[in-house]
């Protein structure tokens, strides 16, 4: 069909990782590391639609995505309920403060 995805497809879905996984490692606040955890997620998306896609499953591969959106919606919303807790009581967000929350 399109001989352009079976490059394209790996190559952007490991940028994609990558992306995220270095956002997630270098930055010091919390909600962009959440937002580099998203990336990330959305590569390993793209691996499972593109592997449904070679391997000619496409049905088995939506539904691995769509019951993985769920999932990261799920996450996403519990990460950011407590990062506003974390920017409470410290308005900088930074991950090494977070050290000194006690409860």
């Amino acid at each position: 069909m399109a001989e352009w995805l079976d490059t394209a497809n790996p190559i952007l879905s490991l940028v994609l990782l990558s992306v995220g996984l270095i956002c997630m490692l270098t930055r010091k606040r919390v909600i962009k590391q959440v937002i580099g955890l998203s990336i990330m997620l959305q590569g390993a998306l793209l691996t499972v639609v593109d592997a449904g896609r070679v391997n000619g499953d496409m049905q088995v591969a939506q539904s691995m995505v769509i019951s993985a959106l769920v999932v990261e919606t799920v996450v996403l919303a519990i990460a950011l309920a407590l990062i506003v807790n974390v920017f409470r009581y410290h308005p900088e967000g930074r991950v090494d403060d977070l050290d000194t929350l006690r409860g």
